[in-house]
């Protein structure tokens, strides 16, 4: 299954992904993808750079089904995070 990097900014507390060249985006679908084990390592890896560099916090890869190129969650925890709304 594909996964993307997902973590919060450790100054905003904002839900962030790993997107190309070890940036961290805003949105879902600006976040890089990856599609098996040795991509996924690599996104993990500079992930843990911004962790060390107190970038951001609670990293963890999580699943995305990708639909016309675009990468969805999976499940609801993701799908509300990926909102950036509020739940009532």
């Amino acid at each position: 299954m594909p996964n993307v990097v997902t973590a919060n900014n450790l100054r905003s507390g904002a839900v962030v992904y790993l997107g190309s060249a070890g940036r961290w985006v805003d949105h879902l679908i600006e976040a890089a993808i990856a599609s098996d084990a040795p991509a996924l390592k690599a996104l993990e890896t500079e992930a843990l750079r911004a962790v060390e560099s107190t970038e951001v916090t609670a990293v963890y890869a999580m699943d995305v089904a990708v639909i016309a190129g675009r990468p969805e969650p999976t499940s609801v925890r993701e799908r509300i995070r990926a909102a950036h709304a509020p739940t009532v």
